[in-house]
């Protein structure tokens, strides 16, 4: 009876547990602009090819992680356009290091996705 309790949370825990696919890996890092962390931005990773936009938004350091799905951490092995922005709704109040708007589109700004590796990647900006 109780190797089949056992085998059965082993099933159980098996079966349950999330792995990251084979072409999605970790990714982070930090944004900064004039050397300044960017609080509150939205990082996205939109592979150059078929695929999923990833996104993540960074903490008052200045630092984003990643998320493919509500449960996969990371984005897509590959070329990415990156978008990066903190833009507030009109009526909302600016945030003390405010992303030039040349970064908020998609194409300004690229990144290399490596497999099998945690890529950590930095934005250093300028506002100039």
């Amino acid at each position: 009876m109780i190797r089949i309790s056992l085998l059965l949370g082993l099933a159980l825990l098996l079966g349950c547990s999330h792995s990251m696919p084979s072409n999605v890996a970790d990714v982070s890092g930090t944004v900064t602009v004039d050397g300044k962390p960017a609080s509150g931005a939205m990082v996205s990773f939109s592979p150059t090819g078929e695929g999923r936009t990833s996104f993540g938004l960074t903490d008052d350091a200045g630092h984003y992680h990643l998320v493919y799905t509500n449960d996969i951490p990371g984005a897509l092995v590959g070329d990415h356009e990156v978008a990066i922005n903190n833009t507030p709704p009109p009526g909302k109040p600016k945030p003390a290091v405010l992303i030039p708007a040349k970064f908020t589109q998609t194409g300004k700004l690229t990144a290399n996705v490596v497999a099998g590796e945690v890529n950590e990647i930095n934005f250093e900006l300028t506002s100039k």
